[in-house]
């Protein structure tokens, strides 16, 4: 199995161990997986950093951006998972690495149908669209910046996603769309 895009580690079955079922998916972890919320937190301090906050404000401001994008992850993940189902082509494992998941599905690439891999791909991007802008309406209802701040992450991370890089969403999606042309230009 090739190494998708983003991730440090091996995410092979040899790799995996298995933690818990949960809505008919096998949750499992790499040996590093721990290093994900550390990963993510490293990025909220970056992320802070650059807003040039006063140094004693940075940690603290980061590791809430990080969490936030640690959530952030968990809702592309869950929106994969929700739409694998309505597509009847179903993840089986979410492996959690040290970067970001990794989804195995029932029907891997090529051997689901062209629709279906196309409306699971879609699932998390667009749980993360629709999680920012909800977040971003609530920021505007309650004024509080973490709030407007988990609504850029989801957007950002939503439409990151739907860029067509190899192991991305938006690669399973764009080879989808370009393959049916070809197919009916035959």
């Amino acid at each position: 199995m090739a190494r998708p895009f983003l991730v440090a580690e091996e995410t092979g079955p040899a790799f995996w161990r298995p933690l818990f079922r949960l809505f008919g998916v096998t949750w499992a972890a790499t040996r590093y997986a721990w290093l994900g919320p550390l990963f993510w937190c490293a990025m909220g301090i970056l992320i802070a950093l650059a807003e040039q906050r006063p140094p004693g404000d940075s940690f603290a401001v980061g590791v809430g951006y990080g969490l936030l994008l640690y959530a952030s992850n968990v809702l592309h993940t869950a929106g994969h998972t929700i739409f694998g189902r309505l597509a009847k082509a179903p993840m089986a494992v979410n492996v959690l690495t040290s970067t970001r998941d990794v989804n195995v599905y029932v029907q891997p690439g090529a051997s689901a149908p062209p629709g279906r891999r196309m409306l699971r791909a879609l699932g998390g991007p667009l749980a993360n669209v629709l999680g920012g802008l909800a977040a971003l309406a609530a920021s505007w209802t309650f004024a509080a910046r973490w709030l407007s701040m988990s609504g850029y992450f989801n957007l950002a991370i939503g439409f990151w996603t739907l860029a067509p890089i190899p192991s991305l969403d938006g690669w399973v999606i764009w080879r989808t769309v370009f393959r049916r042309d070809r197919a009916h230009a035959a």
